[in-house]
């Protein structure tokens, strides 16, 4: 695959800076990475209905003290569409919709310094997909020729057929809405293309993505007809002509003309790198789960793939939800009407903010560091992670702890289900389904033991991150006791 040099290809972002570019130190002395233009977090406020102005407020000013600059603000289904109310009824609960306070946090956002792109998924996902309960005929098709089943995180509804002018006129009048009456302060739009499933209707098919380019197209020109300096961030399914697999099914993006004023979006499930595309846009950002599953070496990794393809961010997950399961997701009946508990912190009272706990500042700090030395050594990360939660004279087992705690919230873990040892109920579940062996038995009785002795290893510290430490480390453990005791023993032999 060819490589574009460096040189020219840092040229070439000099030229057309995207966003804005601060050029900080890190706490290891290294400059950010030069192509790093920007930074920041793909976050879902859509799915976090409980959390409200004060919780993302919080975030952003210790996001700016961090060297964020960019944040990706997931909005279908979350604000008071007045044209369209069917696209956030299922989301009645929710704080912004409710009271409408997005508007005041990108205006706190822009004053320390951060930029807000608005997200959303044209044709499908939360908000969008609901709009077939009041026109079913524009669900989209399946390979077998009929209409698309329900599907969703949160929000179930259906994808829409993007070749139905109705389809199109809704698409174009509900992203208007977000963009130009709700949410004009904001620095652009973040427009998510499907990862779950296209139409394949007639009219549809091989052609999906040019149907689904024709609103991007539009909605882009409008963008920037106000304002000419709007980041607008794509995926480049309308222009590698790559063959694609998504959750259900196989497309083949489409050959559209590409503009150099998009920014491109990448992902490694669903839309690769494409070099030449690169080269030619105004900035380019590779995304991954890492941080909100306190993956510290896939946060390295996904700092490292991301200059490695001159991208200009490594914008990842931070993601975490607060909502009512209506319907059973990835495969857990056991969570179905209950609340979903934000990363798994099951001490926080409802509608705490989760962000400044111990096992998100490690990732966020792991994300800071990182992203300004892509090649920092595992020691050096140790030493920043010491400092940054435990102060000057942190201990090499505090850190060590810390990083078992996030081993514990990242085991077994899917977007929306909790690693097993926050929530017995949902391992006796499995368990009585046949689906918790020995091993898996095992392990978490061996993660028990080990959180059991961080626990008694920090007790009683007067260092405020070893106590939090020992808080969270007490939290598990208490899970584990009385009727929930006996869940991971095996059985005993007959």
């Amino acid at each position: 695959m060819k490589r574009i040099p460096r040189r020219q290809f840092i040229a070439t972002l000099a030229a057309t800076a995207p966003l804005s570019a601060v050029a900080l130190e890190g706490s290891s002395g290294v400059k950010p990475a030069e192509q790093f233009s920007n930074r920041g977090y793909y976050l879902l406020p859509c799915r976090t209905p409980t959390l409200g102005y004060r919780a993302y407020r919080n975030l952003v000013d210790d996001l700016a003290g961090e060297r964020v600059n960019a944040l990706i603000l997931w909005l279908g289904g979350a604000f008071r569409s007045r044209k369209y109310p069917v696209t956030w009824r299922y989301n009645a609960e929710h704080l912004n919709v409710r009271d409408d306070f997005i508007r005041r946090l990108i205006r706190h956002a822009h004053s320390r310094g951060v930029q807000c792109l608005l997200g959303f998924t044209p044709f499908g996902y939360d908000g969008v997909n609901q709009y077939p309960l009041e026109h079913p005929e524009l669900k989209a098709v399946g390979p077998d020729g009929k209409p698309v089943n329900e599907f969703g995180i949160h929000c179930w509804g259906w994808n829409l057929c993007p070749a139905k002018p109705e389809s199109q006129r809704f698409m174009l009048e509900y992203a208007r809405e977000l963009a130009f009456e709700f949410y004009p302060q904001a620095d652009g739009l973040f427009i998510e293309s499907s990862d779950y499933a296209i139409c394949h209707c007639p009219e549809c098919g091989p052609k999906h993505f040019d149907h689904e380019f024709r609103f991007v197209r539009e909605i882009s020109d409008e963008v920037w007809a106000r304002d000419p300096a709007a980041t607008i961030v794509v995926y480049p399914h309308y222009f590698s002509g790559a063959r694609l697999r998504f959750s259900f099914s196989e497309a083949v993006a489409t050959k559209q003309a590409f503009d150099s004023r998009w920014t491109l979006f990448f992902t490694p499930h669903s839309a690769a790198i494409e070099p030449e595309l690169i080269a030619r846009a105004r900035g380019s950002w590779w995304w991954n789960e890492a941080p909100c599953r306190f993956d510290i070496p896939g946060i390295r990794d996904g700092a490292r793939r991301a200059r490695e393809a001159y991208c200009t961010a490594y914008m990842p997950s931070l993601e975490c939800y607060t909502y009512i399961q209506t319907h059973e997701e990835f495969g857990e009946p056991w969570l179905k009407g209950r609340r979903q508990v934000p990363f798994g912190f099951g001490w926080l009272p409802e509608g705490a903010s989760p962000y400044r706990e111990l096992p998100v500042r490690a990732a966020r700090l792991a994300y800071r560091e990182y992203t300004a030395n892509p090649d920092l050594s595992e020691q050096a990360m140790r030493s920043a992670l010491g400092r940054g939660l435990f102060g000057p004279h942190w201990e090499p087992a505090q850190v060590e702890d810390t990083l078992e705690l996030c081993r514990v919230f990242r085991t077994d873990r899917d977007w929306a289900v909790p690693a097993p040892l926050t929530t017995p109920g949902l391992v006796e579940a499995r368990l009585k389904a046949g689906r918790l062996d020995p091993s898996k038995r095992a392990l978490l009785r061996q993660q028990l033991a080990r959180v059991r002795a961080i626990a008694a290893r920090n007790v009683g510290s007067k260092n405020p991150g070893a106590q939090q430490l020992a808080h969270i480390a007490q939290w598990l453990s208490d899970q584990w006791r009385g009727a929930n005791a006996n869940i991971l023993q095996d059985p005993a032999p007959l």
